[in-house]
């Protein structure tokens, strides 16, 4: 009987996940949470670049005219007049990036974890929990910015910061780990305990 292509394709995700963490002398999950975190920050930047329009490089085009109800661009931010657009775009793109994590947590990151409660009761609780770190994220790009910092290298700063409280909260309150007796470990694996 063969696995269909979704298993495939995961149990290759997470070998992978898995060789590189033994490798670096990581724990498989959280090797997988900076692996999320890492798509999260793409998925972060992509947006912000969609909606705050400012080009990375000189490679790509200006897509402010996109979203042309929003703002324009302050040429001359600080700290009491900030880029209104780039506060907005920036929390657009947190919350993509949330939706991102939260979906990839409970379906790869922890999924060997006992699931505590519905699915939206844990998203709320992922939602809140992840209050701090998109505050950490925008705070840390508008004032960086307005100290005349690139906003991509800004928003970098803030997600290095948010991840220790990202990691924390996660695998302590979101996704729990789960301490089996001896009965519950018959025919478990160690992953399902990770």
């Amino acid at each position: 009987m063969q696995p269909d292509l979704a298993t495939q394709a995961d149990q290759g995700l997470m070998g992978a996940a898995s060789a590189l963490a033994h490798r670096l002398h990581l724990p498989t999950t959280l090797m997988k949470f900076l692996i999320v975190g890492g798509l999260a920050f793409v998925i972060y930047q992509v947006f912000l670049y969609l909606i705050y329009g400012e080009p990375p490089t000189a490679f790509l085009p200006d897509l402010s005219g996109l979203f042309w109800f929003l703002p324009d661009r302050n040429p001359d931010p600080s700290l009491s007049d900030p880029d209104i657009r780039l506060l907005i775009a920036s929390i657009v793109a947190v919350e993509a990036a949330i939706l991102f994590q939260f979906n990839s947590h409970e379906r790869w990151t922890f999924r060997h974890r006992p699931r505590h409660g519905w699915i939206g009761v844990r998203f709320i609780k992922f939602n809140i929990s992840s209050i701090v770190s998109p505050i950490i994220i925008v705070v840390t790009t508008v004032v960086l910015h307005a100290l005349d910092v690139s906003p991509y290298i800004s928003s970098a700063v803030g997600v290095l910061i948010g991840f220790v409280w990202n990691w924390t909260v996660n695998s302590l309150l979101i996704w729990q780990k789960h301490h089996p007796g001896p009965l519950a470990m018959a025919g478990a694996t160690e992953e399902d305990f990770r």
